[in-house]
């Protein structure tokens, strides 16, 4: 292939690349942005406080799986059924055999252990609560 040929096909080349990201640059940034706006609507803040704060479970802790960490939480499995990442300094207070449960109408989970009737609280729907009434009473 002649030098010129080869200088034309980079030409070529630079151009595509140039034109691909004129075209999905616009597209990643719009994107971008109405995920964030959604995601900062009253209407979604609502939806995901009150699917939490009116979801219900209970059960007993049937596995720690003290061999997986997933950076600041950790997993445990609830009556052999299903699992639940919680937060690693509570992981670390529990056992199996554990309880764990969360009522309806609530944003608190709570863990009772089963040696000394401990009952650790934790506040599931914090997040969602408080930039939910914020942007309500705004």
């Amino acid at each position: 292939m002649s030098p010129k040929n080869e200088t034309e096909l980079i030409k070529q080349e630079k151009s595509i690349k140039r034109a691909l990201a004129l075209v999905f640059i616009p597209i990643l940034i719009i994107i971008i942005t109405i995920s964030l706006i959604q995601n900062n609507s009253l209407s979604f803040l609502e939806k995901k406080y009150k699917s939490i704060h009116n979801s219900y479970y209970s059960g007993k802790i049937t596995n720690l799986f003290l061999n997986t960490n997933n950076g600041r939480t950790r997993t445990i499995r609830i009556d052999n059924k299903w699992n639940k990442e919680i937060p690693f300094f509570i992981h670390n207070k529990l056992n199996i055999g554990d309880s764990l449960f969360k009522t309806t109408e609530s944003d608190f989970e709570y863990y009772i252990t089963k040696y000394n009737q401990d009952t650790i609280s934790r506040d599931v729907n914090k997040f969602y609560r408080t930039k939910y009434f914020d942007k309500l009473n705004k």
